[in-house]
């Protein structure tokens, strides 16, 4: 059977006031030992985990606790009238971020909450996949197209998976993809790179645009790369999707990270599933700002993919 915390005794001049000053300070009744808020750090030191740090920090200092750390990084630290420390952790608040990965012509979305999957759904257009409820919304689609040459968030991604640099295609330049005709696409790209552009690759133009156009008027969209963000979290190079043990190793992984995946999911195939996942999970990193972009000095959400 497991322990239960159920009490902590303090050493403090006067009770009744120290009661006083937990209630107004620390909105803690010491009285309910069992309340599950209070938690023992350490000898002489009690913990608190609220809500909102900011606000409980206010309610401390009106109350007269001496601050002993400002709140920093979610957490704080204070005396009380007898010279106990008590901290205010604030708790983690679960955020609903989505995924959007292409899908053999549609978009497959996965919606994370915290490390639930809470909805995953396939939909044909992107302005469909924007009706998510979610605070970031992460797609693997390039954003912001080039005028000319290379983007820099695709050579570093590229070099950033090493082995699987070949997962990460070039963005054409933006003049390519609005041409009316495959043929009209050709000439241009030769006329202005001096290399052509496969037939694929002018049929992902149309999506390439509509996100484009979305990602500018939606400031939470992002654009995210599945394999640099399983590269990320694995840190080491990964087996192709293709095969049956990268798809194993990247379910694995996401498990690992605490994600509940889905054994499956209606209109959506594995490759699809794993990698709108990861896609949702780099978009709730974002969201917490602890998101890293490629290239590394890049600052704008336009631009960089992130990780």
């Amino acid at each position: 059977m497991t322990a239960r915390f159920v009490s902590v005794g303090l050493r403090v001049r006067d009770v009744d006031a120290a009661a006083r000053f937990y209630r107004e300070a620390f909105d803690a009744d010491l009285s309910a030992p069992s309340d599950v808020r209070v938690g023992l750090a350490r000898d002489g030191e009690l913990g608190f985990v609220v809500d909102d740090l900011d606000a409980a920090h206010a309610r401390a200092v009106a109350a007269g606790a001496q601050v002993e750390r400002e709140p920093r990084d979610g957490s704080a630290a204070y005396l009380d009238l007898d010279g106990n420390v008590v901290t205010l952790a604030e708790r983690r608040r679960a955020i609903r971020a989505a995924g959007v990965d292409l899908a053999r012509g549609a978009l497959a979305v996965v919606v994370l909450e915290g490390t639930r999957v809470v909805d995953a759904f396939r939909c044909e257009t992107f302005a469909d996949a924007l009706l998510v409820d979610a605070e970031v919304v992460g797609v693997d689609v390039p954003i912001g197209m080039p005028q000319a040459g290379a983007r820099a968030a695709d050579e570093e991604a590229r070099r950033f998976v090493g082995e699987r640099a070949s997962s990460v295609f070039p963005t054409p330049i933006r003049e390519v993809l609005e041409a009316p005709t495959y043929a009209d696409a050709r000439r241009v790209a030769t006329e202005l790179t001096g290399k052509s552009i496969s037939a694929q690759t002018y049929a992902l133009g149309r999506r390439i645009l509509e996100v484009d156009e979305h990602a500018h008027r939606d400031e939470r969209v992002i654009e995210v790369h599945p394999e640099v963000s399983f590269h990320e979290l694995a840190r080491r190079p990964l087996a192709s999707k293709h095969r049956l043990e990268g798809l194993v190793e990247r379910r694995a992984l996401l498990e690992e990270a605490g994600i509940e995946v889905p054994a499956s999911a209606p209109r959506i195939a594995e490759p699809d599933l794993l990698d709108a996942t990861i896609v949702a999970w780099t978009a709730e990193r974002y969201a917490r700002g602890d998101a890293l972009p490629l290239p590394a000095d890049h600052t704008e959400r336009i631009g960089a993919i992130w990780r």
